[in-house]
């Protein structure tokens, strides 16, 4: 590995002059590509060596190479063909060249300091980029020890800057155009290194910029580097680790986000990666998401639950107001400041937003722009909105128009973490829903609560107690409004807590060896649908579990990421 100068060194370096040797390197450069490979007997070698190599004729390949023109050809085609740079570039091939040829011709010379550049750290796999890098010094030194005067040689250029074929250069001239207070172009500009061969070289620069401006801009706020990093070509540009510049420049927004990210910011991540609430298996997720870790998954589909919380919210009171909804509009503001308590609570982890076609519509007109969130469609229910919430230990789902307040002391169904669910209806969510409870918590409460104006809330804030949830009131009320409800009412009573622990406690034990077992089911019978799951545990292990039991096992290890789920119902363990 050759060692980069420090910066000091860097900043003391003869820019000026470096720029003028820059300016002869190109200009040379163009003069003997213009001149190169013009003639026919040019174009008959290189189909000819193109054959050798293709054919892994590595003697008659060997004659060709003896040749300075053989050379030529042969590095120009390590430039313009994968495949004969996949299959000659080697360093048995070196070996031979550098054998027979202690000095290179400068045509060869310019090919290789071209195909260095273009390719850069693809060149990496074995020794190759060392041995080429190490291949161009010893020339250009040989070079210079032949000449009286190099010092407007495109030779001395390279010699005098060394750093430039190491692997951290493009960091080095970051730090540089930082240092000099340059945007990088103008920086690449000043040492003419903007007109090097377009390829990994200029591509890692400029990501290396990118990212490195996206740590140091303030907090939520825009920047030009925000437009740039949502080019295609730039996000999907590979960097280091197997991961592409966009999955850093997520990885950066969200951790520098916490919980609180702008909605500036927020776009730049779901116009990039879209919404993680898809289906695990989907391209989407595993294109973008998977690959920045379960952690900064959850971040985002926490500041996504707030977003939804306001469309749902925003659908409302729009409705209510264009149609003159008198009873809505009264109890609107009540039922926003209940929901917001809830948020400001930190209860809410997750929410899935569900629309009908009309709601849809008054959501898109509040907003002015297409959804950029995941939303369930509503069959058969157009003006109505709906909002899921996952508030861990209860959950809620909430609806406008007369649909009830239903609060569920856990998972109201396992289709709620389906994410390549599409589409629900009034049946499902009122009777299908509860029945599907009732039969995975044996002891679950849950409760619909009809939103009468004068005991909604308190109907909701005793069974949440009741349950052991601790509440704030105050956060759930606006001021006036929660004195007279302390007046009336007075400060509810924390129930069961104790007790509830111990069922969840006990549930997650039981919930944990069913998890396990299915894993090793898994491990043997995979791909395999859950009935299947269902008779093998039975048979095997002897233990008797009904499919709906198995089904909620089976998405709770989903979410967890251990286990995936196919088109066709099947379900594997993750990779």
């Amino acid at each position: 590995m050759l060692l980069l100068p420090p910066i000091p060194q860097l900043s003391e370096f003869s820019w000026e002059r470096f720029s003028q040797q820059w300016n002869s390197l190109t200009s040379q450069t163009k003069k003997i590509a213009d001149g190169a490979g013009q003639g026919e007997e040019y174009k008959a070698l290189e189909q000819q060596i193109n054959r050798y190599v293709m054919y892994d004729q590595k003697e008659k390949l060997k004659q060709i190479l003896i040749k300075r023109k053989g050379v030529r050809v042969l590095t120009q085609l390590w430039i313009d063909k994968e495949e004969v740079r996949k299959n000659s570039l080697n360093e048995e091939t070196i070996d031979y060249i550098q054998a027979k040829h202690p000095k290179l011709g400068m045509s060869s010379l310019m090919n290789l300091i071209s195909l260095v550049y273009r390719y850069f750290d693809a060149l990496v796999d074995g020794n190759i980029f060392n041995r080429l890098t190490q291949w161009l010094k010893q020339q250009i030194e040989q070079r210079l020890k032949d000449r009286k005067n190099t010092s407007d040689t495109i030779l001395s250029v390279l010699n005098q800057a060394k750093w430039l074929f190491d692997l951290t250069a493009p960091k080095a001239l970051v730090n540089l155009a930082k240092q000099n207070h340059l945007d990088l172009n103008e920086q690449l500009k000043k040492l003419r290194l903007n007109e090097l061969p377009q390829g990994r070289f200029l591509d890692i620069c400029h990501a290396q910029y990118y990212l490195d401006t996206l740590k140091e801009i303030p907090v939520g706020e825009q920047h030009d580097v925000l437009h740039e990093l949502l080019k295609q070509d730039v996000a999907t540009m590979p960097f280091e680790e197997g991961k592409r510049i966009g999955h850093i420049a997520l990885e950066i927004i969200i951790d520098r986000s916490a919980g609180a990210p702008s909605e500036i910011w927020q776009n730049f991540v779901l116009n990039l990666a879209g919404d993680p609430r898809i289906a695990n298996t989907a391209t989407n997720y595993r294109q973008w998401w998977k690959p920045i870790g379960e952690n900064r998954v959850k971040a985002v589909t926490s500041w996504l639950a707030k977003e939804d919380l306001r469309l749902f919210l925003g659908a409302i009171e729009e409705y209510a107001n264009y149609t003159g909804d008198e009873a809505l509009n009264r109890m609107f503001p009540a039922r926003k400041r209940f929901l917001e308590g809830l948020y400001e609570h930190g209860f809410v982890r997750n929410a899935r937003l569900m629309l009908g076609n009309q709601a849809e519509h008054t959501v898109k007109r509040v907003l002015g722009k297409s959804l950029t969130t995941s939303y369930i469609k509503l069959r058969g229910m157009a003006q109505t909105s709906i909002i899921y919430l996952d508030c861990g230990d209860f959950h809620i789902i909430e609806g406008s128009h007369n649909f009830k307040l239903w609060i569920y002391m856990g998972l109201p169904s396992n289709k709620l973490n389906d994410y390549s669910l599409g589409e629900l209806n009034h049946f499902a969510l009122t009777n299908s829903f509860p029945q599907e409870y009732k039969k995975n918590y044996l002891k679950g409460d849950l409760m619909p609560i009809q939103h009468s104006p004068t005991s909604w809330q308190k109907n909701a804030i005793d069974f949440l107690t009741q349950n052991g949830v601790e509440l704030d009131l105050e956060k759930l009320f606006y001021k006036d409004e929660y004195r007279r409800y302390v007046n009336r009412y007075g400060l509810p009573v924390l129930g069961r807590k104790e007790k509830v622990e111990i069922e969840v406690e006990a549930k997650t034990e039981a919930t944990q060896s069913l998890e396990s077992l299915i894993l090793h089911v898994l491990d043997v019978h995979q791909p395999i649908n859950s009935n299947s799951i269902t008779n093998i545990l039975a048979q095997e292990f002897e233990l008797r579990k009904s499919v709906h039991q198995v089904n909620f096992a089976l998405y709770s290890l989903r979410t967890k990421g251990r286990v995936t789920l196919n088109s066709e119902e099947l379900w594997s363990r993750s990779l």
